[in-house]
């Protein structure tokens, strides 16, 4: 008995759970790589970016590294791209409206083959050998 009733539950709240959902407003916003590497900190990294994103509905839409504006879209709902960008440290380019609102965002990292500035010591100062 415990079990059909168990059973109804489950059935009637995984029914209107799914009868329930909506279509999201997000903006799938995607760049690849999100890593460049450089040999020493300090440098500046050149790579060229695929940049693609995809909204349910048309709308003006601008790229932005930090605050510099690199690209912009009119009345588009989705859109690929292909950018060269520099960086010398890990940037934040996001997708803004007409407003300035930002809609997504991506952290492009910026890292180094030589992790520590000083390298360890082999052997201790008190050693006798």
């Amino acid at each position: 008995m415990n079990f059909r009733l168990y059973l109804i539950i489950i059935i009637i709240f995984s029914a209107s759970s799914t009868a329930s959902t909506t279509p999201s407003n997000e903006v799938n916003f995607e760049i690849k790589p999100i890593t460049c590497m450089v040999k020493q900190a300090g440098q500046r990294c050149e790579m060229t970016a695929k940049i693609a994103w995809q909204s349910p509905f048309q709308r003006d839409l601008c790229l932005f590294q930090e605050e510099q504006k690199l690209q912009c879209w009119e009345q588009t709902a989705e859109a690929k791209s292909t950018q060269t960008i520099s960086l010398s440290k890990s940037m934040i380019f996001s997708l803004r409206d007409a407003k300035n609102n930002m809609i997504a965002k991506q952290t492009i990292e910026l890292h180094t083959s030589v992790n520590q500035q000083y390298r360890r010591k082999l052997r201790s100062d008190w050693s006798v050998f």
